[in-house]
């Protein structure tokens, strides 16, 4: 049982000067972005990008970690240009001041007329895994989302273009920020204790070190038979005794694909006065941070889900969460 004291994950304005090679790359590659959200060319696709993220609470806004896998051997000038801006898909009236102000995380400048909820441009280099690891932060709602990868241009004027790539999706923010509910269900190949609070930068940049812990994402949800199944998660919004501390209950049931009768249960965990750390107080802003592992060897293989049902005892709230994985030989 784990529990976080320290505070949510968030990223105040951060900016740095970029250098005069650093502003032409931002140049060029947010021209390429404007040009493909007006349907004024098609996006470039020189490489292929995948995107995955989670979603986590972080005062009136929600933290988005996410990972850019970049296909391999396709980059071959580092560091490369990374460009990423969400447009809110409706956008508060002029006027509003309950709007989220747009976050801007260097000094490129802003687009005349335009503002947008979230742009971020850095200079990446993939990691051994082919992946970039990097954050947003959004209000709860709708968008259309732009990355952008662009290698570092060739210092012969008659050598090839740079390779580029726009991805664009559509991301729908989930409101967390009322009623119990939990950040996404984060499956893990590990967590450790990181014993650092992060500045704005960092936490840009290392997005997964989360209230005091680092947590490694597996790439996939499916595991091997001698493996483990890891999951991590934070409980939001419960009630609190008059201790100052929730008293929760988790459940954890287990499904076959396609079965509506689960086939293992496990014992539950209760998060309370009895089982939390005498400092722990809500009030505070500490945070139920649930981690728990189960060993696979008694599983065949096969696909299945965990099913979590978190019970909030002071007010008879719940809520249940849904993860599938799979079980390889």
């Amino acid at each position: 049982m784990l529990t976080a004291a320290l505070a949510a994950p968030s990223f105040a304005q951060e900016k740095r000067k970029l250098s005069k090679d650093e502003m032409s790359q931002y140049e060029a590659i947010h021209t390429v972005v404007d040009a493909v959200a007006a349907g004024k060319q098609p996006a470039p696709a020189d490489l292929k990008v995948t995107f995955r993220n989670d979603f986590l609470k972080s005062g009136e806004d929600i933290y988005i970690p996410y990972i850019l896998d970049v296909e391999p051997g396709k980059l071959a000038s580092v560091p490369a240009a990374m460009y990423v801006r969400a447009v809110a898909k409706n956008p508060p009236a002029a006027g509003d001041k309950s709007a989220a102000k747009g976050k801007v995380t260097s000094n490129a400048p802003a687009s005349a007329g335009a503002s947008y909820a979230f742009e971020d441009v850095a200079f990446v280099t993939p990691d051994a895994d082919n992946t970039i690891q990097r954050a947003l932060e959004l209000a709860p709602g709708d968008y259309t989302l732009y990355i952008a990868l662009s290698e570092k241009p060739s210092k012969d004027k008659k050598g090839p273009a740079p390779k580029s790539v726009v991805y664009t999706q559509p991301l729908t923010v989930p409101n967390l920020l009322t009623g119990l509910n939990t950040s996404s269900i984060m499956l893990a190949k590990s967590i450790e204790p990181s014993g650092v609070q992060l500045n704005g930068q960092q936490q840009l940049e290392q997005p997964y070190t989360i209230s005091g812990y680092k947590i490694t994402p597996s790439r996939v949800a499916s595991f091997p038979k001698s493996g483990e199944l890891l999951w991590v998660f934070y409980i939001y919004n419960e009630g609190a005794a008059a201790n100052g501390k929730p008293d929760l209950n988790v459940e954890y049931n287990f499904f076959r694909a396609g079965e509506d009768k689960p086939f293992v249960n496990m014992p539950p965990s209760a998060y309370n006065a009895t089982t939390l750390p005498a400092e722990f107080n809500l009030g505070a802003g500490h945070m139920v941070f649930v981690a728990q592992g189960v060993p696979l060897t008694t599983f065949n293989p096969g696909d299945y889900k965990v099913q979590m049902k978190i019970t909030d005892k002071t007010n008879n709230q719940s809520v249940t969460k849904d993860v599938p994985f799979s079980v390889t030989q």
